[in-house]
């Protein structure tokens, strides 16, 4: 994996540079005005610590609500019925959620307790009936002379339990776990060395599909970036692989193909798919297949790139004015929204790539923020 490996490098500092970009003066105070349930809404967080909605209509920010606590990586989860927001916050030692009507905070709860560290990597869910929330955390344990490493921790939590709440479950959970998404079948998907299908009820771990020990023919080990939980429009839970295909048996790097494949799940059914679909051409952070054709695969980074999944082709590709690390779509399938890096949204048209809008967002770049697209429902 001699590529891979020496892109790691750069795919590192593209994640955790600080962006430096003309600011848009951010608004004067919170609105109050209620969500509407005819339209979508962007939601994505600035590292000046701010929640900004989007209103798609608009096309532009129409609330930004002052967070709690100090500002993490930006990760967060929008409510199935749209109005509330939980976001991991305290460098990723805590969760607040937010009501998106007025910007109170509504819940809290922190993973670090007394000399007991709890860190979760990009790890928020929450259910499809919104009535459980969840996270994997690692914790360690700080004494006077070292680090104690513990088992990772599954807690579920009730949102409605407002400040301060404790986890009203905890499980063992499996080690290096990212991103989590939540199945209409009850079940909790999380990437790490592979990906699990995780019971929040009794705690019970499966593995939902193999990436670090795969044994899929002629290809070497999988090498995977799991940063954003998205996926919610599309009904999937989605992670982009790079790998090596070998010629042959012997498996020389010298006559290896280089190419992109995802590990697909669909929310709905729980089935999974796992193949390649493009020769790497480019690199990627986020990916996610049309919500109305699950083979178009579109991906970013420096350029938006439309894939043929069943074809392993690219459909077209457009250059960006600079890197977003994040994507996702309209619910409807009609636009494409980026963002995340920089201090704006961009918007294209996901048959022709496009672009025919621009939002800007006020105090800040966004960083590694998740951006999410919700519908308000009652």
């Amino acid at each position: 994996m001699k590529l891979i490996k020496t892109l790691l490098p750069a795919v590192t500092a593209l994640i955790f540079t600080a962006c430096s970009v003309n600011q848009v003066d951010a608004p004067k105070k919170e609105l109050n005005t209620n969500l509407k349930e005819d339209r979508d809404y962007l939601a994505i967080v600035g590292r000046t610590n701010t929640l900004h909605i989007i209103d798609s209509k608009e096309q532009k920010v129409i609330r930004s609500c002052n967070l709690k606590g100090t500002h993490g990586a930006g990760a967060m989860v929008v409510s199935p019925n749209g109005q509330e927001a939980y976001v991991l916050q305290d460098r990723m030692q805590a969760i607040y959620g937010y009501d998106l009507n007025t910007c109170e905070n509504t819940f809290s709860t922190s993973l670090t307790q007394g000399n007991t560290r709890g860190i979760a990597i990009f790890s928020i869910a929450i259910s499809k009936d919104g009535k459980e929330l969840y996270t994997i955390y690692s914790p360690s344990q700080k004494s006077i002379d070292q680090y104690k490493i513990l088992d990772p921790v599954f807690a579920v939590f009730n949102p409605k339990a407002g400040l301060n709440a404790k986890a009203t479950r905890t499980f063992k959970a499996p080690r290096q776990t990212t991103i989590l998404m939540t199945g209409y079948n009850g079940e909790v998907y999380a990437s790490g060395p592979d990906i699990y299908k995780l019971n929040p009820k009794n705690g019970e771990v499966n593995v939902a599909a193999k990436l670090r020990n795969w044994t899929k023919a002629k290809h070497s080990q999988p090498d995977v970036l799991a940063m954003w939980p998205i996926g919610n429009v599309s009904n999937e839970f989605l992670t982009m692989y790079t790998a090596a295909k070998f010629a042959d048996e012997k498996q020389s790097m010298e006559t290896a193909e280089f190419v992109w494949g995802a590990t697909r799940i669909d929310l709905k059914t729980g089935e999974v798919e796992q193949e390649n679909f493009a020769p790497i051409e480019s690199i990627m952070f986020t990916g996610m297949t049309h919500p109305k054709d699950s083979n178009l695969l579109y991906g970013v980074l420096t350029d938006l790139t439309k894939f043929d999944r069943k074809n392993q082709k690219v459909i077209k590709r457009v250059y960006l004015d600079h890197t977003y690390y994040c994507l996702n779509f309209a619910t409807d399938g009609s636009k494409l929204y980026i963002g995340g890096t920089y201090n704006d949204i961009a918007i294209y048209n996901p048959d022709t790539l496009d672009k025919i809008g621009n939002i800007a967002l006020p105090s800040g770049d966004t960083g590694a923020s998740t951006l999410q697209v919700f519908r308000v429902s009652k």
